[in-house]
């Protein structure tokens, strides 16, 4: 693994996959954490912005680019080996929403990674950002919109290669906000052996966690830019659930964004589900719904989300997977 001090982040190459200002603002985020920590955060930062985004994506592992928070000052890029962990300390990953950029994917996650961390105390957990090309493309609204939906696809498959190469007793909280829960699902649906825009995991892997031989997944959706009814028996992600043992998903019926979500996708009868709550669940005792319209109230953002109150309280079961 190769140190990078914050001067040399900001001599980063354009071509590295995260993109120079990414790096001078995970920098930033260090040095600022910095005299807090009394040791080095587990933080890491994965990025799909360099990735294919059509083909047959052969190797998809390999196109995920890593690095490291090494302390207060400095940050890795690092070997997909050196990902190790134990069964014991949780994994949490954070996947941001549309509109992003590289720099802001970093502003956003450890935003996030902050709240945790305040609403768990000292308990050790393992962060990942995962960082996808969520950057402004087309001028019009509904065009980016759609060409993300698509790179959401996309990004899925690799969020699933890469899931399915941790332990298998590996404990797992997948967070996404806005697009990030379409992401999530779509790597579920193919864990569990469904298709995605035409492609599938072999039945070998998919048939390992469909007979339990894997941990199952607790997830959060905020803000979820996804159908209501995706997670219903026969639907777009019809056999997500299956692998998931509790997910919680926050409800928000004055989200400004939310609220034009049938507009922009074309289609008047689809609600968003962070609009309007899932629909047509197969199995409710894994689903947990909060209702935050009085809490985040007309913002989409993400900060509103992740801290408020009664999303705050539920960081730990969702992180440590602990009973109430």
């Amino acid at each position: 693994m190769r140190d990078t001090t914050i001067n040399e982040v900001s001599r980063a190459g354009r071509n590295d996959a995260f993109g120079r200002s990414a790096l001078v603002a995970l920098a930033v985020f260090l040095s600022m954490f910095s005299a807090a920590a009394a040791e080095p955060e587990d933080v890491w930062l994965l990025s799909t912005r360099g990735a294919p985004r059509c083909g047959v994506l052969e190797n998809a592992a390999d196109n995920i680019a890593h690095r490291k928070l090494l302390d207060g000052c400095r940050c890795g890029a690092a070997d997909p080996a050196d990902f190790q962990t134990d069964d014991q300390t949780p994994i949490v990953v954070y996947i941001h929403g549309n509109n992003t950029e590289a720099d802001e994917a970093v502003f956003k996650g450890m935003y996030a990674y902050q709240t945790i961390r305040s609403a768990v105390g000292c308990r050790s957990f393992r962060f990942v950002i995962w960082s996808w090309p969520a950057g402004r493309v087309c001028r019009r609204h509904r065009d980016d919109v759609n060409l993300k939906a698509g790179y959401c696809d996309v990004d899925g498959y690799y969020l699933a290669v890469w899931l399915d190469r941790l332990p298998p007793a590996a404990k797992v909280s997948l967070i996404g906000h806005s697009f990030g829960p379409r992401i999530i699902s779509n790597a579920l649906e193919l864990l569990a052996g469904g298709e995605v825009a035409g492609r599938r995991l072999p039945e070998d892997i998919a048939g390992n966690w469909r007979e339990g031989k894997r941990n199952s997944f607790r997830a959060v959706f905020l803000a979820a830019a996804i159908d209501a009814d995706w997670l219903a028996p026969q639907s777009r992600y019809g056999n997500a659930l299956s692998l998931v043992e509790e997910v919680l998903i926050s409800q928000n019926c004055c989200d400004r964004a939310l609220r034009f979500y049938p507009r922009v996708h074309g289609c008047d009868w689809s609600e968003a589900m962070g609009y309007l709550g899932p629909t047509g669940i197969g199995n409710p005792s894994k689903v947990r719904v909060v209702d935050v319209s009085c809490t985040v109230g007309k913002p989409h953002n993400w900060r509103g989300y992740c801290s408020a109150a009664n999303i705050f309280s539920q960081w730990s079961r969702f992180v440590f997977l602990d009973d109430e």
